[in-house]
């Protein structure tokens, strides 16, 4: 454990405008399409297993409303039980997660956010009064912690974010000492291992005070969970791909894990999305296009897959991007710029980078150059603002956009 007064604390303003800041947010992002899940609790009714499965099914397919609903059940079935309200507060960090790019979210969403976690909390706690060495009551207080800490780590709160993972760390940790096939523990003590140890330095920083995370120690951990959970083997896969491709640097090994939660589960169009994102990391451009122009027409047609439109065109138009297919890539971020369902997104801002970009390769120097101060006028997303800068100093070349597309 090192000495916080021997440290020096990163500025987190110039953390967040570093290169790495696009592959932690990217990271982020995907991982915001997940929730962290509990193991099988042996005082669950198996109608109420039943519920939660298709919850989660729900809401990897993107479908938030009817997932909700039956978390809401399961929670009505088990009043005493946490893990009803602790689903429903996922969702809502789900939503959170998806939308922290946008000003106002955490204002509109905090105060609910907090009401249901409490409630989990509240049940978690009087389970574990009741026996402090029953592992599920260890389980659920861990997840609630780490959950809280997950929350705090999108606002940038990175000493709170370190210290409630730590206390959800600790309660997963007794509940696997308790109970070592309590196997979905290991994912919540597998991210915070390896996630304390790869994310940009303030959170590094802030983790090291309390406790060392070790991304191998935690692979290992992820992958016990891929291979024995129960309710989180789909999001142990998840978490898995985005980190062997933006981390690992293994894109091929992710493409494999995502093709086979697309065989399981061939209508998901949220699974198709994730194939696109290691086929960019292989510049596979042909791929990532057929992909991406099967979704684009089926995001706007479903509600709960619409607000995500702008994320889809996003990487489509980088698809057509990296191809030299440049007309096709304007005219794609053109659409992810004027139909995107919410304008403020950092999608929509990258957009107008990468148009920006798209224009320059095309030779139309003086539109390009009205997208690259569009983008010093928004939010610094995904480092758009030393990118745009950087723009309107000189032309982009495919050399440059192409290395940016491989960050």
């Amino acid at each position: 454990m090192k000495n916080p007064k021997s440290s020096r604390v990163p500025d987190p303003a110039k953390v967040r405008s570093a290169d790495s800041a696009r592959t932690a947010w990217r990271q982020l992002l995907l991982a915001a399409l997940a929730i962290v899940l509990a193991p099988r609790a042996h005082a669950i009714q198996p109608e109420t297993d039943k519920l939660i499965l298709q919850g989660l099914d729900a809401a990897y397919s993107l479908d938030f409303e009817r997932s909700a609903s039956l978390f809401s059940e399961a929670g009505r079935l088990e009043p005493e039980h946490p893990a009803g309200p602790f689903f429903l507060a996922s969702l809502q960090w789900l939503e959170y997660s998806q939308n922290a790019d946008v000003p106002g979210t955490v204002d509109a969403l905090e105060p609910k956010f907090n009401q249901i976690m409490d409630q989990a909390l509240e049940r978690a706690r009087k389970m574990y009064a009741k026996k402090h060495d029953d592992p599920e009551a260890n389980f659920y207080l861990g997840a609630i912690y780490g959950m809280k800490g997950r929350w705090f780590l999108l606002k940038y709160k990175w000493i709170r974010a370190a210290h409630y993972g730590f206390k959800g760390y600790k309660y997963l940790k007794r509940a696997v000492e308790l109970n070592p096939e309590c196997y979905d523990a290991y994912l919540g003590m597998g991210m915070y291992d390896y996630y304390s140890d790869t994310l940009p330095a303030v959170v590094k920083f802030a983790a090291s005070m309390i406790v060392r995370g070790d991304k191998r120690r935690g692979l290992r951990y992820i992958q016990k969970t891929m291979e024995k959970g129960h309710y989180s083997v789909t999001e142990a896969k998840i978490f898995l791909v985005g980190i062997l491709a933006a981390y690992e640097k293994q894109p091929d090994k992710a493409l494999q894990i995502v093709q086979e939660l697309r065989l399981q589960n061939p209508n998901n169009l949220f699974f198709v999305l994730m194939e696109m994102g290691p086929r960019l990391c292989l510049q596979d451009w042909n791929g990532a296009i057929a992909f991406g122009e099967f979704l684009a027409p089926r995001v706007r047609e479903l509600a709960y897959t619409k607000p995500h439109t702008s994320l889809f065109d996003l990487y489509l138009g980088e698809a057509y991007l990296g191809a030299k297919n440049y007309l096709r890539a304007a005219d794609t971020f053109n659409r992810c710029i004027e139909a995107a369902p919410e304008p403020k997104k950092a999608t929509v801002t990258h957009c107008h980078l990468r148009r920006a970009q798209t224009l320059d390769l095309l030779g139309r120097r003086t539109e390009a150059v009205l997208d690259y101060t569009s983008v010093k006028e928004r939010p610094d997303f995904f480092d758009s603002q030393n990118k745009a800068k950087q723009g309107l100093k000189a032309p982009a070349t495919y050399g440059e956009v192409l290395r940016q597309l491989q960050e």
